[in-house]
C-alpha cells in the first residue's frame, strides 16, 4: 500500500511538473493584441494610454482610439486617459480587445482654464469656479446663463421671462454705480463673447473667475469677473448627436384685482356717495352688471398665453488619423412668448476644426455664427406709466376690447381705471423686430520651439449689425391715435490680436510654468436712425412724409492695448506662488491717465499628503490667499470730450429763424480708471478620497475712482467724474458629494451658497448721498434711488409710511398753522417742519444666495432635481402700488378698497381718493425665495437596442414648478425700470409690471449616430 501511495506521488509530481512546463510555455509566447479604447457612446478616445501592468512597456490609441500592443496571456493591460476611470484587462486568449473607459467626475475636474492657458485644479491659487456640462446636461437649456444660476458660488443670475431678453449675471456683487458690471466672457481665448448668443450644447466647460489673482492677468476687462468659455472639440469616429425637445410654458399666476362686476359696483358706489351726484343714475345699470357677472374682462387672460418652445440641436463631431479634429453644430429656436404677439428666434452654427501637422505645430479655426429675430419686446412698450403688462392689468375691466362694430375701443368709455390705451389693440397692430446678426471668426496657431517653451497667436474678428424695424401703433391726442415708425442701423465691428509667450520646466521638485503677453483689441460702432410720427398708415413700409421726422447718426472707436506677464511657482506640489502683472491703455482716456497698472500675487499651500491633513480625516487640505488689483473703463468712448446737440430753431430777433444748438455733456479731461482692490483668502478640502468635495472662500473688494455720470450743478449737462467707493465683501462656499456609488444606483449632489454685503463708502467731496435716475411710475421727477454713504448700491429712497392718521391722533401743523393732513390720510414719518421726510427705505440687492443640485441614476433611470434660491432682499412693487389706485391710475383695482379707512372703521389702509403716492415702503415687499428651477426624468435605451444608434434618450421636465415667497407680485427675482439710462444695479429690486418667469415643461429625445 506504502508503495503504490508513493508510485501515485512520483506520478502525480511528473505530471505536475509537465503540465507547469507548458503552462509556463504557453505563458511567454508573446502576441500581438489589437484593441480599441471606447467612451461610454462607444466613441474612440484618441490619446490613451495602454500598459503591460509591472513593465515600461506600452502604446497610445490613435485619433479613432485604436491601438496594437505585444502581449502574453498573462499579462494585464491598464488602460488610462484623463478624465475617465482606470480599467485592467487581463489578456488571456484574446487578440481583439474593446475597453470601455467610464467618466470619472473627480478628474473630469481637474484641468481648468485659468486664462492664457490651463492648470490642474489642485494647482490653482486663486478663486475658481468650474461649470462643466455635466453639471447641467440634465437640463433642457436654451439660454447659457441659466446653467450659471445656482452652480457657482459667488455668482448671481436674474433675468426675464421675455422670450429672447438679456439675463443679469454678476459675480460678487455690483461695483459700479453708473458703468456697466457685467462680467467679461472669454470664449476659446476672444474677449467680448454674449452668452445670449451661445448654444449650451456648444460648451465643454465654463470657469468663473472671482478673485483679484485670478482677474488680474486680465486687468481692465476683469473688474466686473470673468467666465471663461470653452466650447467641444471633436475626437475619435465620427458622432453625430441630435437633441430635438419642445416646451411649453404658461404664466399661472394671476394678480389679485376686481372682477368686471365687483370693479363696475365699486365705482357705483363712490359715484352714489358723492352729494354732487344726487338724483344722477350710477354709471353702470344693473344690465350691465348682470353682463359683467356672466362674462367678465380678464386683461391678464388677454396679455397672457400658452409659449411652445422648439429647439433643435444637431452637431457632428471626430477626428482623423491625419490628427484633423471637427466639432460643427447647428441649432434652431423658436419660441413663442407667453405674452401675445411675442416671438423669439435664433439660428446659431458653430464650426470648430484643429490641424496638428507635427510635434511642433498646430493650427485651429473656429467659426460662429448667429442671427437672432426679437418681435414685440414688451420693453419696447414701456412708458413713464410702468410696463405694458402692469397697464393691462389697471386698464378699465368693464371696456372690451372691442366695439360692437368689431373697432377697437381707444380708451376707458368711462374714463375710469388707468385711463391709457388700450394695451390690446396695441400689441396687434404693432410690429417691433429686431434682428441681429453676429459672425465671429477666429484663427489660433501654436507652434512648440522645445518641449517647454512654445509661441501661441489668436488673431479674431467679430461683427455685430443689428437691424430694427419698429411700427407701434400708441395713440395719443387724435381719436384713432398715431403711429410711430422707425428704423434703426447699428454695426459693430471689433478685433483682437493676442500674442503668448509660454516657458515651462521641471527642476527637480521645483516647477516654473513663465506667460508673456502682448494683445490689442479695437472696437468701431456705427449707428444711424430715422423715425416718424403722428401718422395713421396701415404698414412699416407705407409711411408719408410728415413734419415730425427726426434723423439721428452716432458712432465711436475705442482701443486698448495691453502687456502681461505672469509666474507660477510650484515646490513638489506643496508650495504654489502666482504673481502677475498685467499693463492696460485705454483710448477712453486722456493720454496722461490711459495706463493702468493692475498687479496680483496669490500663495496656496496644498497639506494633502501630510501627517497632520491624514489624522483629520481628510483626502484633500489646501489653503489659498491672494491679493491684486483690476480696473474698469466701461463708460462711453467721448466721455472726456465735450459734446453739443441740434436742439430745434430759435428766433432771435423775432423773425429769422436760425438752427440752435446746446451744449449736451461737459467733457473732462481728467477721468481715469475705476480700480477694484480685492483680498480673498481661501479653503479646498475633501473627504473620503474624494468623495466629498468643497471650498470656502473670504473676499474683500474695495472699489475707487467710481465712474459716476453726472449733473452739472444748475444745468441739464451731463458730465462724468471720478468720485466714490464702494466695498464688496462676503462668504462663498461649495461642497459637492457622491453621496452613492454602486453599479445600479448612485446619488451626486453639490450645493453652493454665497453671502454678500454691498456698501458706498465714500462719495465725492463731503457730499454724503446723490438721488438716483431710477424713474417712479407716474413721472413728476420721483427717483427711487439713492446712492447714500453707508448705504449699499441699489438702496430705495421715498417715504417712511406709518399707517394712518387716526381721528384720534395729534395731527402736526405746518408753518401756516394749518394740520398737515386730515384723519385717513396716509400717515409718513415727518421732519421738523412738519414735512414728509426721505429716508432709505429697502434694497433689492440680496445677501445670500444658494443652488443645490442633486442627480440621481438607476440602472437606465435618470432624475435630476435642481433648486435655487435668493435671501435677505426687499422688492419694490410698485405693480401693487399701481394697482391699489397711485402711480397716476384713477381707479382702486385692488379687493382691499372695502378695508380702507373710514370714520366708521379706522383702519391702516387710507381712505379712498387721498392721492397716495407709491413712494414709500408700504409698498416694500420682502423677496426672499426658494425656486424649483428644474425637475427632469429621462431615461437611456439599451446600446445598440437599434443598429446605428449607439445611444438613445428619452426625457422630460419642467422649469420654474415652484416658488416659496411671501412676494405678492408676479416673480421676485425679475427687476423692471420705467425709462432707459439707469444703471439696472442701482433699480435693482424695483417691479413696475417685470416680465415673469413661466412655468414651463419640456419634452425630448436625444439620440446618438
Amino acid at each position: 500500500m506504502k508503495k503504490q501511495i508513493t508510485k501515485f506521488f512520483r506520478a502525480s509530481l511528473f505530471f505536475s511538473l509537465v503540465l507547469a512546463f507548458m503552462s509556463f510555455q504557453v505563458a511567454s509566447a508573446q502576441q500581438t493584441v489589437n484593441g480599441t479604447v471606447v467612451d461610454e457612446t462607444g466613441v474612440g478616445i484618441p490619446g490613451a494610454n495602454v500598459l503591460v501592468q509591472g513593465t515600461s512597456k506600452g502604446a497610445v490609441t490613435d485619433f479613432d482610439g485604436n491601438f496594437s500592443i505585444s502581449a502574453s496571456s498573462s499579462d494585464v493591460l491598464v488602460v488610462s486617459f484623463l478624465g475617465y476611470v482606470t480599467q485592467s484587462v487581463a489578456v488571456g486568449n484574446q487578440t481583439s480587445i474593446t475597453v470601455t473607459l467610464k467618466e470619472d467626475a473627480a478628474q473630469l475636474d481637474e484641468v481648468v482654464v485659468i486664462g492664457y492657458g490651463t492648470a490642474k485644479k489642485s494647482d490653482v491659487t486663486g478663486a475658481v469656479s468650474q461649470v462643466t456640462a455635466k453639471s447641467f446636461e440634465n437640463q433642457p437649456l436654451t439660454r447659457v446663463e441659466n446653467a450659471l444660476q445656482g452652480r457657482a458660488a459667488g455668482v448671481t443670475v436674474a433675468g426675464s421671462g421675455a422670450p429672447g431678453k438679456g439675463i443679469k449675471v454678476r459675480i460678487r456683487g455690483v461695483n459700479s454705480i453708473t458703468g456697466n458690471n457685467d462680467p467679461l466672457v472669454v470664449v476659446d481665448g476672444v474677449f467680448g463673447g454674449d452668452l445670449r448668443t451661445i448654444n449650451p450644447n456648444n460648451i465643454a466647460s465654463m470657469e468663473v473667475l472671482k478673485d483679484a489673482s485670478a482677474l488680474a492677468i486680465y486687468g481692465s476687462r476683469g473688474s466686473n469677473g470673468v467666465i471663461l468659455v470653452t466650447t467641444k472639440k471633436g475626437s475619435g469616429k465620427a458622432k453625430v448627436t441630435l437633441d430635438q425637445f419642445v416646451t411649453i410654458s404658461n404664466i399661472n399666476k394671476r394678480l389679485p384685482t376686481l372682477s368686471s362686476g365687483e370693479f363696475a359696483r365699486f365705482e357705483n358706489d363712490i359715484f352714489t356717495a358723492d352729494p354732487n351726484n344726487a338724483g344722477s343714475p350710477p354709471p353702470y345699470s344693473d344690465a350691465e352688471l348682470s353682463i359683467f357677472d356672466a362674462d367678465p374682462i380678464r386683461y391678464q387672460d388677454l396679455m397672457f398665453q400658452t409659449g411652445v418652445t422648439n429647439n433643435t440641436q444637431l452637431s457632428v463631431s471626430g477626428g482623423s488619423d491625419d490628427k484633423v479634429r471637427y466639432f460643427v453644430s447647428g441649432n434652431f429656436i423658436d419660441q413663442e412668448g407667453t405674452q401675445i404677439t411675442s416671438n423669439y428666434r435664433r439660428y446659431s452654427f458653430r464650426s470648430n476644426l484643429s490641424k496638428e501637422f507635427n510635434d511642433k505645430f498646430s493650427v485651429s479655426a473656429n467659426v460662429t455664427a448667429s442671427r437672432e429675430i426679437t418681435h414685440n419686446d414688451q420693453d419696447v412698450f414701456n412708458s413713464g406709466d410702468g410696463s405694458a403688462i402692469l397697464r393691462a392689468i389697471t386698464w378699465d375691466p368693464t371696456a372690451p376690447v372691442r366695439d360692437a362694430n368689431g373697432d377697437y375701443i381707444l380708451r376707458s368709455p368711462r374714463e375710469v381705471a388707468n385711463n391709457n390705451y388700450n394695451p390690446i389693440r396695441r400689441f396687434e397692430l404693432s410690429d417691433h423686430d429686431v434682428t441681429a446678426d453676429r459672425l465671429n471668426l477666429t484663427l489660433n496657431g501654436k507652434y512648440n520651439f522645445t518641449d517647454n517653451f512654445s509661441y501661441t497667436l489668436i488673431t479674431a474678428v467679430s461683427t455685430l449689425h443689428r437691424n430694427t424695424e419698429s411700427f407701434r401703433v400708441e395713440g395719443d391726442f387724435e381719436a384713432t391715435g398715431f403711429t410711430n415708425i422707425s428704423y434703426q442701423n447699428n454695426n459693430v465691428t471689433s478685433h483682437q490680436v493676442s500674442n503668448i509667450l509660454n516657458w515651462n520646466n521641471e527642476f527637480g521638485k521645483h516647477n516654473i510654468d513663465v506667460t508673456g503677453v502682448y494683445e490689442f483689441q479695437g472696437t468701431r460702432a456705427l449707428n444711424n436712425g430715422y423715425g416718424v410720427n403722428d401718422l395713421n398708415v396701415g404698414g412699416l413700409y407705407l409711411a408719408d412724409e410728415s413734419a415730425n421726422e427726426s434723423f439721428s447718426n452716432s458712432g465711436n472707436e475705442s482701443a486698448i492695448q495691453s502687456y502681461l506677464g505672469r509666474a507660477q511657482y510650484n515646490y513638489d506640489g506643496f508650495l504654489y506662488l502666482t504673481a502677475s502683472m498685467r499693463v492696460d491703455e485705454s483710448s477712453r482716456f486722456a493720454k496722461d491717465s490711459r495706463t493702468g497698472y493692475f498687479p496680483s500675487g496669490a500663495l496656496a499651500l496644498n497639506l494633502g499628503n501630510t501627517d497632520f491633513v491624514e489624522n483629520l480625516g481628510l483626502s484633500t487640505l489646501k489653503l489659498r490667499a491672494g491679493w491684486g488689483k483690476v480696473g474698469n473703463q466701461n463708460i462711453n468712448s467721448t466721455a472726456r470730450f465735450s459734446l453739443n446737440n441740434n436742439s430745434g430753431l430759435y428766433t432771435i430777433d423775432g423773425e429769422t429763424t436760425n438752427t440752435g444748438s446746446v451744449q449736451s455733456q461737459e467733457g473732462n479731461p481728467d477721468l481715469t480708471w475705476e480700480t477694484t482692490t480685492q483680498t480673498n483668502v481661501g479653503i479646498d478640502f475633501g473627504f473620503l478620497n474624494g468623495r466629498i468635495t468643497g471650498s470656502i472662500d473670504y473676499f474683500n473688494k474695495d472699489t475707487e475712482d467710481l465712474l459716476l455720470q453726472t449733473i452739472v450743478p444748475g444745468t441739464s449737462i451731463r458730465t462724468f467724474i471720478n468720485a466714490g467707493e464702494v466695498n464688496n465683501k462676503g462668504i462663498d462656499f461649495s461642497i459637492s458629494a457622491d453621496i452613492i456609488e454602486n453599479e445600479d444606483f448612485s446619488w451626486n449632489s453639490s450645493f453652493n451658497l454665497s453671502h454678500i454685503k454691498n456698501k458706498v463708502t465714500k462719495l465725492n467731496g463731503d457730499t454724503e448721498f446723490i438721488v438716483g435716475n431710477v424713474s417712479g411710475i407716474g413721472g413728476g421727477g420721483i427717483r427711487l434711488n439713492v446712492i447714500k454713504v453707508g448705504e449699499p448700491l441699489g438702496t430705495f429712497w421715498g417715504y417712511n409710511a406709518m399707517g394712518t392718521w387716526k381721528t384720534t391722533d395729534n395731527i402736526p401743523l405746518d408753518p401756516d398753522g394749518a394740520p398737515v393732513a386730515v384723519p385717513g390720510d396716509e400717515k409718513f414719518a415727518l421732519d421738523e417742519n412738519g414735512e414728509r421726510e426721505f429716508q432709505t427705505i429697502g434694497s433689492g440687492l440680496p445677501d445670500v444666495t444658494f443652488g443645490f443640485n442633486n442627480t440621481f441614476t438607476y440602472k437606465n433611470w435618470d432624475l435630476n432635481v435642481f433648486l435655487n434660491g435668493s435671501l435677505g432682499f426687499d422688492v419694490w412693487n410698485q405693480v401693487r402700488g399701481t394697482i391699489s389706485g397711485n402711480g397716476g391710475n384713477r381707479s382702486d383695482l385692488s379687493p382691499t378698497v372695502y378695508d380702507r379707512w373710514t370714520p366708521e372703521n379706522e383702519t391702516d389702509l387710507p381712505r379712498y381718493g387721498t392721492g397716495n403716492i407709491l413712494n414709500s415702503n408700504r409698498w416694500i415687499e420682502k423677496g426672499d425665495f426658494i425656486r424649483l428651477s428644474n425637475l427632469r426624468l429621462g431615461y437611456t435605451f439599451d446600446e445598440n437596442l437599434i443598429k446605428g444608434i449607439n445611444s438613445l434618450q428619452v426625457y422630460g421636465s419642467g422649469q420654474n414648478l415652484f416658488i416659496i415667497t411671501d412676494y405678492t407680485g408676479f416673480d421676485p427675482e425679475v427687476t423692471s425700470i420705467v425709462r432707459g439710462g439707469a444703471n439696472e444695479d442701482a433699480g435693482s429690486g424695483v417691479d413696475v409690471g417685470a416680465f415673469p418667469n413661466p412655468v414651463s415643461f419640456t419634452f425630448g429625445v436625444k439620440v446618438t449616430f
